[in-house]
């Protein structure tokens, strides 16, 4: 009898750890790599699902979401679901180690200085590489860290090692040969106060 139990209570617990690692993975249990920059302006997170990002909407007042990733079906379905929530968006293309153009990055601090436009939600896939990248420009530009503790917060929020200078800096120039996308700032003006528009601007 006490077996029997024994092995009920630890099938119980085997499945229920499968459960979870498989919920987490598909990002349903866990805002992946959500962390608050400076409340009530910029927050950071990895790719969120359409519910968590509704949560966080109205949790947070977020006003503007910028995405970093390379345009596809993530992108298109964000820009969909702000353009339904009434907020702006905007898509900031670059590869996934952070090596963006510095005017790209400078789109964020514009949006975070604009207080008809944040609080300011800004992702990647995972929250860490072109994540990091604009939350170390901002602490360095805007809180007025040292190179220290914006070391810090990029080893807290897993950074991967080599690719320091990008994060320190948020501004790294795309390597030699590099086209597998083109530098660009795509914003979807949603927010009440201004006319519904889309804005795209490339640079070469």
């Amino acid at each position: 009898m006490r077996t029997a139990i024994a092995f009920a209570a630890a099938l119980t617990i085997l499945v229920a750890a499968v459960w979870l690692t498989v919920e987490t993975r598909r990002n349903r249990l866990v805002w992946d790599h959500f962390d608050v920059v400076k409340r009530g302006i910029l927050y950071r997170s990895g790719q969120l699902n359409t519910d968590q990002l509704q949560a966080a909407v109205k949790r947070y007042g977020i006003k503007t979401v910028v995405n970093f990733q390379l345009p596809g079906k993530h992108v298109d379905s964000e820009r969909e679901l702000a353009r339904r929530m009434g907020i702006d968006f905007m898509n900031l293309p670059m590869p996934g180690d952070g090596s963006g153009q510095e005017f790209q990055f400078r789109e964020v601090l514009k949006a975070c200085d604009d207080p008809e436009r944040r609080p300011v939600l800004i992702h990647c896939a995972r929250g860490t590489c072109r994540t990091g990248a604009a939350t170390a420009l901002y602490r360095f530009e805007r809180d007025g860290w040292t190179v220290e503790d914006v070391v810090a917060e990029m080893k807290r929020q897993t950074y991967r090692e080599g690719w320091l200078p990008g994060y320190v800096f948020g501004m790294v120039r795309n390597r030699p040969g590099q086209e597998i996308f083109q530098p660009a700032v795509a914003l979807d003006r949603n927010l009440p106060s201004g006319d519904a528009k889309k804005e795209t601007t490339n640079v070469r």
